[in-house]
């Protein structure tokens, strides 16, 4: 994952870094049976991933950044878990740095685990096609948000503002972008963050049909969509946390 190469120091004792570390594997460990749940059609309730999140946002207050050197991800995750990970993470180390309490904290960084859990109701066929994607099958990809928010309602314990940024983590700051329905919507702090975090690792990570960017190509795309994809507030506070790059 792309947030694992950051080689900034950190602030934590080696005793705290464990720590982090623990609450790290964790978290990855509730959200792996998340997915393994909805996979086989059973709607979870989030309270153990939510206490697991919680747990982590409390551990990166003191130095956000620390999050950003540590992946708990395994080589057999697949493609979409591990960059719901890296989202999650950013989101969490991303919404720490901007100085939001730990509770809010937790719900960016869980908005961010969520954010693609639609995707496992997309078909494989579209989500692992190496080629441009047909008319009818990028209509059918950008419903995995529509699937996420129903998944999501349905997992006793997500808060509102959860289930709002996986529904709209695709609608641009200009208000363009997908689904139309959510357009009107006032979004909070979790879908802004998401947003950020996802455009990010989206763009610096290996896809089927496309090369990552390289870090410094990454930051400009993310300059360059201050004001009109992303809220430019929110991308300045990822660059410096991220000293210009992760």
């Amino acid at each position: 994952m792309a947030i694992a190469d950051n080689k900034r120091g950190t602030s934590l004792t080696p005793s705290e870094l464990d720590r982090l570390s623990a609450l790290c594997r964790d978290a990855v460990g509730a959200l792996r049976e998340v997915f393994q749940e909805i996979g086989n059609g059973i709607i979870p309730p989030a309270e153990p991933l939510m206490d697991r999140v919680r747990a982590l946002a409390g551990g990166v207050l003191k130095d956000p950044a620390s999050l950003l050197q540590l992946d708990p991800t395994r080589e057999d995750d697949g493609y979409t878990f591990r960059h719901s990970v890296s989202v999650g993470f950013l989101a969490l180390a991303l919404a720490a740095s901007l100085g939001h309490d730990a509770e809010q904290v937790a719900q960016c960084g869980l908005a961010g685990f969520l954010h693609d859990i639609g995707k496992t109701r997309v078909d494989l066929c579209i989500l692992d096609k190496p080629g441009k994607l047909s008319g009818d099958e990028v209509l059918e990809m950008q419903k995995h948000a529509e699937y996420g928010a129903e998944i999501v309602r349905g997992m006793a314990g997500v808060p509102a503002s959860v289930v709002e940024a996986v529904l709209a983590h695709h609608v641009r700051f200009d208000r363009t972008g997908y689904p139309e329905s959510a357009r009107t919507l006032c979004l909070g702090i979790p879908c802004a963050v998401v947003a950020v975090a996802d455009f990010y690792d989206a763009t610096t990570t290996l896809r089927t049909y496309q090369r990552p960017m390289l870090r410094d190509e990454a930051v400009e795309a993310l300059r360059r969509a201050r004001g009109t994809v992303l809220d430019g507030s929110i991308v300045e506070g990822f660059l410096e946390l991220t000293d210009g790059g992760v």
